[in-house]
């Protein structure tokens, strides 16, 4: 009784949303709309935390000696920062291999070449490469190598600070967030006024039905359900609508993002292949939610059942 009662439903609606086409199309458009907002905005998401993360492994602090200390005066230092609980690595670059990448960063200078074959000694010094398991714990590090005990011994020390960039990369990021939530939320607003529109107009249509279907002792769900499944059927469109258009268009965006972002990975369709169940099946399920609480509203206000 109860699947025989489920379909006659289904196919009240599906008549219901065919003879009202044009404001059934409207529906979905708006719902389509709301759906690719929603959905850029996860590509911002994607695209920002990648950037953080590539830009987060490039930070480092380069330690540099004077050329006259001895390695076993830089093994004392670099065992003394292994020991910090901040540090994640340390790379050794004794003064011979900072001299080899010299020179092979400039191996098409002439001139270059021929002043460090007249030099009798190694102008270059030994250097250490520190890495911190956090970005916080960088200002910790610092203060260490700043002690007294090595200030005869350095001679300089590059903080390659990438900070500012993270924080332009985030504060770009929340400025699309926030736009696309206003985006969203008007996109949403208009939905679920069009939902409403499309109800009464439902129920206008179909006003004898109802009114016959009443006085035979229908019940409360039974007029309801097709005009909640009408909406329903409006949603489930859109988000198939909305998969069909936004796979070319991460295509589309892919290449740009790729080149903007030089030595980053950022493969959006991978990103959406992974967890297509959970953001479109949350997406429908959110949708599928709105559109029936909004249409039952609809009804219960302008249908007295």
């Amino acid at each position: 009784m109860f699947l025989l009662t489920l379909n006659r439903s289904i196919l009240f609606a599906l008549q219901s949303f065919w003879r009202n086409i044009w404001l059934s199309l409207a529906t979905v458009f708006v719902i389509f709309l709301t759906l690719i907002s929603v959905n850029l905005l996860l590509v911002v998401n994607v695209i920002s935390d990648s950037a953080i993360v590539a830009v987060k492994d490039r930070i480092d602090v380069s330690v540099y000696f004077r050329p006259e200390v001895r390695e076993s005066k830089v093994a004392e230092v670099k065992s003394h920062l292994e020991g910090l609980p901040q540090v994640k690595s340390i790379i050794y670059r004794s003064s011979e291999d900072n001299l080899e990448a010299f020179k092979e960063k400039h191996a098409g200078d002439v001139k270059i070449q021929e002043t460090l074959k007249e030099l009798s000694t190694n102008p270059m010094s030994a250097t250490l490469v520190i890495k911190a398991k956090d970005l916080k714990d960088y200002p910790e590090i610092l203060k260490a190598i700043d002690d007294p005990s090595f200030a005869g011994l350095i001679e300089e020390k590059n903080y390659d600070d990438n900070q500012l960039v993270i924080s332009r990369i985030n504060g770009i990021a929340d400025t699309v967030r926030r736009a696309a939530y206003f985006v969203i939320g008007i996109f949403a607003l208009i939905s679920i006024l069009i939902i409403f529109n499309t109800v009464r107009v439902a129920i206008f249509t179909h006003q004898n039905e109802i009114g016959i279907m009443k006085l035979v002792g229908a019940s409360n769900w039974f007029i309801r359900s097709p005009f909640v499944l009408e909406s329903v059927i409006a949603g489930i469109v859109a988000v198939f609508i909305t998969i069909i258009f936004f796979y070319p268009l991460l295509s589309v965006l892919q290449p740009y993002v790729s080149s903007f972002f030089v030595g980053a990975t950022f493969d959006l369709t991978g990103y959406f292949n992974t967890y297509f169940v959970y953001i479109f099946g949350t997406e429908l399920l959110a949708i599928t939610a709105v559109n029936i609480i909004s249409s039952s509203i609809a009804i219960g206000k302008y249908l007295n059942v």
